[in-house]
């Protein structure tokens, strides 16, 4: 269960890289995801279920905010011309 844990967080982690960071946002929420749901099924899921739960939150917090990162980067240049 902690390795789930881990590769949540680790995931979570990596998406906070500007621009870059959009490809492990999925994979955060959906490695949390799974982690979560896996640790009702473990008798000691405390730690883990919370690691998770935040990899998920983490994931679609971020993910919202990299989606409006790249919509700048895509409307900057009609900005720019004044457009």
């Amino acid at each position: 269960m902690r390795e789930i844990a881990s590769t949540a967080r680790a995931f979570a982690t990596y998406s906070l890289i500007p621009y870059l960071g959009i490809l492990f946002c999925p994979g955060a929420v959906l490695v949390g995801g799974f982690g979560v749901v896996r640790s009702f099924r473990a008798s000691d899921g405390g730690d883990s279920r919370r690691a998770c739960s935040l990899s998920v939150l983490t994931g679609m917090i971020v993910t919202a905010i990299q989606l409006l990162l790249w919509w700048i980067l895509y409307k900057a240049p009609i900005w720019a011309r004044g457009v």
